[in-house]
């Protein structure tokens, strides 16, 4: 007897890696269909019991009135937004249309002064838009004491006559030696320092 028990055990061969393997992937294959289609069944059980279930859930929970005051209170939301929105949506309009006319308004001083300022680049949800044209406006304002002021200063004028006088000898085609002279004179009743290039100088003499 011990015999052919040892003859047994020697006969034994145990499993290859690779056959392990093997059995081990189908085993799971072959187990995870068949569970596969018991999970969708149960799928289908679970959703018939809730379909059942589900009208009577919250009362079941007891949170039947705390839904009810998330419901209100939402809807109370939903409309204040809905209100702001509009309310914004009007008073942008609002906000715009007077900027506009302000600069049309502007537009038309600006082309009768000679501004050279531009007044369309107000900004209505950065900033107050008023700040932006009485900024304009300082600098039209100063651009309209700064021609007055010029308008009334004597030297100013005094220059300007001087230079327009300086050209007119420039370009008058005289002799060089005469044009020397005059332009020499002109700086001179302008008090502007001149000196003669020597290049000139040597010409003339």
């Amino acid at each position: 007897m011990f015999l052919s028990q040892l003859n047994r055990e020697e006969k034994m061969k145990p499993i290859r890696s690779n056959e392990l393997l093997y059995l081990d992937k189908v085993i799971n294959d072959k187990f995870y269909a068949k569970k596969r289609d018991v999970e969708t069944e149960i799928s289908q059980q679970a959703q018939t019991l809730a379909d059942k279930a589900e009208k009577h859930f919250a009362k079941e929970l007891k949170v039947e009135a705390k839904l009810k005051a998330v419901g209100e209170a939402y809807k109370k939301y939903a409309n204040f937004i809905e209100t702001k929105e509009r309310m914004e949506r009007e008073l942008f309009a609002q906000v715009d249309n007077a900027c506009r006319a302000v600069k049309e308004h502007l537009d038309k001083y600006d082309q009768a002064r000679n501004w050279g300022i531009s007044f369309r680049d107000y900004e209505i949800k950065e900033a107050n838009p008023v700040n932006y044209f009485e900024s304009r406006m300082r600098e039209a304002c100063f651009e309209e004491a700064k021609n007055k002021a010029r308008k009334d200063h004597k030297l100013f004028h005094v220059l300007e006559n001087k230079q327009e006088y300086a050209k007119n000898i420039l370009y008058s085609g005289g002799d060089i030696n005469n044009v020397n002279i005059e332009l020499k004179r002109a700086f001179e009743e302008a008090d502007i320092g001149f000196q003669l290039p020597k290049s000139l100088i040597q010409i003339s003499a």
